[in-house]
């Protein structure tokens, strides 16, 4: 604390500034008036145990109390919290009435005279939308992203929802199935690291997004293929989709799960594309009997050259892996 001097007038002046006598102050803090006229002469100072209540009077932080002087910094800190709250509140209530003046119209003309909700939905969804890029990530305190990317998905496949029963069409399933694989691939990662989902899953982050984006993926080539097209094309579709997503979970699992170095982790990857690349077609045609899938041309020589080139890195980097593991054990 400062001098006694200084803080007894320090004392003196914020008693002031509340409108208490010394008794009044003594009172509401349960000691007598001579004691705090012993603090305020610079006689004495209070007990440590009333540095609490003696702040909660005054109305002044404890840091301000020890010095003997005003905080201005964390005054100037809670002058802009407060104006930021009031800023928050002011600019949800100009976008409510923004979407009021819309809704309220809108709900007139579409519902009470139109006798056509499917029209108003449609622009109540729309605002759903709107309101949770511009609101919820105000309103929102804790895991605002999360909440934010939620409300944005749930409000967007609402839109699809009443634009598909506007329009009479029947494609909000796939459009559903679109949006829900876009979200796993692009948004998923970020929110399985948010702190409401990050303690239950430890170390899985990686292999739940492979999960769901191959779920997602397969949903979407089987429900497209069958919706749209014939069922040789569902088929063949469900098939390439499956072999093309295997070489995938291949480099996911030697990058993620193999014990061995990096340069051994590349030759096992750069082998197994090879090794695809070479069987596709014949896996594809000759063993699921698909002969409208094929990824090699009439220029053979050219996917020979691809998986030469492969094989080749992929030797280069095996002795690599074997001369770093050499050198470790020397």
């Amino acid at each position: 604390m400062k001098d006694k001097i200084t803080f007894g007038k320090f004392i003196r002046s914020k008693r002031k500034e509340q409108g208490l006598s010394q008794k009044a102050l003594a009172d509401k803090l349960y000691v007598t008036e001579s004691a705090v006229s012993k603090w305020e002469r610079g006689l004495s100072y209070p007990d440590i145990t009333m540095i609490s209540g003696i702040c909660e009077v005054l109305n002044i932080t404890e840091h301000e109390l020890c010095t003997a002087s005003v905080d201005e910094k964390q005054h100037r800190i809670e002058l802009m919290a407060e104006k930021y709250k009031r800023f928050v509140i002011i600019y949800n209530i100009i976008l409510c009435i923004g979407y009021l003046s819309a809704i309220i119209p809108c709900f007139i003309a579409f519902v009470i005279k139109e006798h056509s909700p499917s029209k108003f939905f449609i622009l109540l969804t729309s605002l759903m939308m709107t309101a949770s890029v511009l609101n919820v990530p105000v309103i929102a305190y804790k895991n605002k992203w999360l909440i934010t990317f939620g409300s944005l998905y749930v409000s967007l496949n609402l839109l699809f929802l009443s634009g598909s029963v506007y329009s009479g069409g029947d494609w909000f399933l796939m459009a559903f199935i679109a949006v829900s694989m876009g979200l796993c691939i692009l948004l998923l990662p970020f929110i399985l690291r948010s702190d409401l989902l990050s303690p239950y899953i430890g170390k899985n982050k990686s292999l739940i997004c492979m999960i769901a984006d191959t779920v997602m993926i397969m949903a979407t080539i089987a429900y497209g293929t069958y919706k749209y097209g014939s069922s040789e094309s569902f088929y063949s579709g469900i098939l390439c989709g499956a072999f093309c997503l295997a070489i995938v979970w291949a480099i996911f699992v030697i990058v993620r799960y193999a014990k061995f170095n990096v340069f051994f982790k590349i030759a096992s990857g750069l082998s197994f594309v090879s090794v695809w690349l070479l069987s596709f077609d014949f896996v594809m045609n000759k063993i699921f009997k698909t002969d409208n899938i094929t990824i090699i041309t009439d220029d053979y020589n050219s996917l020979k050259i691809v998986v030469a080139v492969l094989a080749g890195l992929s030797v280069l980097f095996a002795l690599a892996g074997l001369l770093i593991k050499y050198h470790k054990k020397t």
